[in-house]
């Protein structure tokens, strides 16, 4: 895997909008300018970041655009999506992956911007960072999810275990002990991906799921997607971060997400870690992906153990 360098204070963000257009631009637009300069670092902003498609952050061609731009230009040291919504899988074949892997760089984001860490994962073969964006989060950082994030993108050191905030307990689904390189994001976004060029291959290694906002009915279906497609039986072990906000349609004959994990994920036998504070979470761990790792759920362990950042 190529891996990017570490970011320094004073280095240079090139923020970029691939997914979602911003909403109340002109009161959020100046207070995640203030955040991205309060952490000390200088900023170079996309074009798309300012523009409006719909519900987009511009034309595909326009959010692809400026993410090419931000990997060529030298002054950049690290690429960072402003938000995440809906569209990055829209743009997929307008991004330039020879340009990513010529410009190894941090990119970082989560929720739709899992299709980005897919492709990249695939495409590309560069470790990428799941974890906080400046339009949702640097704005109203908490120090358990600001020290997190800094320590991923500054530290040539492997990251060792991944600690839930205090009074959060991960919950062994499935006990046992595998390793191999972590991989995954948004359940949708991976779901949403199998059989195009873009799918996750999952062989041997560990799979990390979340989501926001779905029904349950619909996340045992994106599952059951991914276990027809084989992922539960060739992935090394499961690793599953928030489902927030996800409800049962109906109250009185309803499946429950733990009833679905035990139906779907369950029965492949591989070790199965559930309740990290991974994902659309207000307080969030940072998580390097294309890493190896550790994972020991029946002792609630995820650990990272090779370094996500060069020297």
């Amino acid at each position: 895997m190529l891996k990017p360098k570490p970011l320094k204070k004073g280095d240079t963000i090139g923020l970029v909008g691939v997914s979602g257009a911003l909403q109340n631009p002109e009161e959020r637009y100046p207070k995640m300018m203030e955040a991205i300069d309060a952490l000390g670092y200088k900023v170079i902003v996309a074009d798309s970041c300012r523009e409006q498609y719909g519900y987009l952050s511009g034309s595909d061609a326009s959010r692809a655009r400026g993410l090419n731009q931000m990997f060529a230009d030298d002054r950049v040291d690290a690429v960072v999506c402003m938000r995440g919504g809906y569209g990055v899988a829209r743009m997929l074949d307008q991004v330039d992956f020879d340009i990513i892997r010529a410009n190894p760089k941090i990119f970082l984001g989560y929720s739709d911007i899992t299709a980005l860490h897919t492709a990249i994962h695939e495409k590309v073969g560069m470790v990428t960072f799941h974890g906080p964006m400046p339009s949702t989060c640097w704005t109203k950082f908490d120090d358990f999810t600001r020290e997190s994030m800094l320590r991923a993108l500054t530290s040539t050191e492997p990251l060792g275990e991944l600690k839930n905030p205090e009074g959060m307990e991960p919950e062994c689904v499935v006990p046992g002990v595998c390793e191999g390189t972590l991989v995954g994001g948004n359940l949708s976004l991976i779901a949403s991906a199998c059989g195009t060029p873009y799918a996750l291959d999952v062989e041997g290694k560990v799979l990390l799921l979340e989501d926001i906002g779905e029904k349950i009915y619909r996340l045992d279906s994106m599952l059951t997607q991914l276990r027809q497609a084989g992922m539960f039986e060739k992935c090394a072990g499961v690793v599953l971060g928030g489902f927030t906000d996800c409800t049962v349609e109906y109250e009185n004959y309803a499946l429950v997400l733990e009833d679905i994990i035990r139906d779907i994920i369950v029965p492949a036998g591989k070790p199965v870690l559930a309740n990290m504070s991974i994902g659309h979470m207000d307080t969030k761990i940072t998580v390097p992906l294309g890493v190896r790792c550790r994972l020991d759920a029946t002792n609630g362990v995820l650990e990272i153990t090779e370094s996500a950042l060069r020297a």
